[in-house]
């Protein structure tokens, strides 16, 4: 992280995150709201947190889920197919318990975490999240269907209306809905949330314009 002289400017910074703790949630509200303030656009505060905080959150889960299942990966038979869905309900009756707990301690044992990097240049927040875990080939395709079918919406109940049948057990993705949403708002390049994954990695990439254009 970088500091000027007199005003507080940020930037560059990285935030490592095993679990979305109020250290964390701390850390990204400081760091972005420095780096608004200095483009004056401080009332975009709102819409590119919850953006980044969704971002970090999938990133998180992917981890524990990783962790739930301890690199199980099933073979292409019905039946393992249909156990990794009951296995797959399972986990997420297990985050919906609360019992995130557990699994951020075995996430710092394990030292799999969440590394969030955040940096301007010129008049463009650029923001990296990536996590230790490699996306399947069905959680691709199901990521980038919905930002292409995001695109093709004006608004969230548009999205749910136009996906009443979505196919795919692994969550709504809302999120990801809302994160495009805010994008198309702010006039945002049609590349500015960019999905990746490759071996023992996965990263989302967002950039964001700012100014007093869009403030």
């Amino acid at each position: 992280m970088r500091k000027s002289s007199g005003h507080r400017t940020i930037n560059s910074a990285r935030v490592v995150a095993y679990s979305i703790s109020d250290d964390v949630e701390m850390q990204l509200r400081q760091i972005l709201f420095a780096i608004l303030q200095k483009y004056n656009c401080t009332d975009l505060m709102a819409p590119i947190y919850t953006s980044i905080k969704e971002l970090v959150i999938n990133a998180i889960k992917a981890n524990f889920k990783n962790i739930y299942f301890e690199d199980y990966a099933p073979q292409n038979s019905s039946n393992d197919i249909i156990k990794y869905e009951k296995a797959l309900e399972l986990f997420k009756l297990e985050i919906s318990r609360e019992n995130s707990n557990y699994f951020e301690k075995m996430a710092r044992r394990e030292d799999i975490m969440a590394v969030i990097d955040l940096w301007t240049d010129e008049k463009m927040l650029h923001v990296k999240v990536a996590n230790p875990v490699t996306m399947t080939d069905t959680e691709l395709r199901n990521v980038n269907k919905k930002l292409i079918d995001a695109e093709n919406c004006k608004d969230l109940a548009d999205y749910c209306i136009k996906n009443l049948d979505d196919p795919y057990r692994e969550g709504a993705g809302l999120g990801l809905i809302l994160i495009m949403m805010m994008l198309k708002s702010l006039q945002a390049p049609k590349d500015s949330l960019v999905i990746t994954t490759e071996p023992r990695m996965t990263t989302a990439y967002l950039k964001i314009p700012l100014g007093n254009d869009l403030a």
